[in-house]
């Protein structure tokens, strides 16, 4: 018996077997990376529509709009804006919704999250139905002391139309998960990679009129 080739052949099963534990921490980690970054993407273009739509929450060119709130819970807010501020002030309803709709796309906690704007001039109805991956969606109002609502006794989610007029501000929080997972090792079952995003809204169209 070859003590010494006997032991060469260990070292160089270890030195493998080493080499590719390496190699595959650093695949999960650049595929960590990749879904990390295109899941903050996604989740940066939903929020781009949320700083546009909930920012003219019942604005007009030439005032405000009335109504403003038409629906206001926790998944989901229906208020009127001239949305697209058409000279000829023209008023949208505009709807989001964190439907019951699952998307399918291997994420079995991924939800369509539903934007409409229907033009009330005209009847035309346009649906965006964002397929991002949203896991959470949640709604949140402040009236003018800043207190939330579920901290406030006469306003509850969902508002009754009696409690529109006390919103200042909304608290938006949004989930956006990847639709693959990624795995520590061999008998790992997989997480999905997330991110959160939150935002306090202060429409000036909910402040009072002096």
């Amino acid at each position: 018996m070859n003590l010494g080739l006997i032991t060469s052949y260990v070292i160089g099963g270890i030195l493998l077997i080493g080499i590719l534990a390496m190699n595959i921490s650093l695949s999960n980690s650049s595929t960590e990376l990749t879904l990390a970054q295109t899941t903050r993407e996604k989740a940066s273009g939903i929020q781009e529509m949320f700083n546009h739509d909930i920012q003219k929450i019942g604005y007009n060119r030439t005032g405000k709009t009335s109504p403003i709130f038409e629906v206001a819970e926790s998944d989901k807010i229906q208020f009127r804006s001239n949305i697209d501020n058409s000279t000829d002030n023209s008023v949208e309803r505009v709807t989001w919704k964190f439907t019951s709709t699952a998307l399918n796309n291997g994420n079995p906690n991924a939800y369509v999250l539903m934007r409409t704007v229907e033009h009330l001039d005209t009847g035309n109805i346009e649906k965006t139905p964002i397929r991002l991956g949203v896991t959470d969606f949640e709604i949140k109002y402040y009236d003018e002391y800043g207190k939330p609502t579920d901290e406030n006794t006469h306003m509850t989610t969902p508002l009754s139309s009696s409690d529109f007029n006390d919103v200042r501000q909304l608290y938006i929080t949004l989930e956006v998960q990847s639709s693959a997972k990624v795995y520590n090792n061999a008998n790992d079952d997989g997480r999905f990679v997330r991110t959160i995003w939150e935002k306090r809204f202060s429409p000036p169209n909910l402040e009072p009129t002096n």
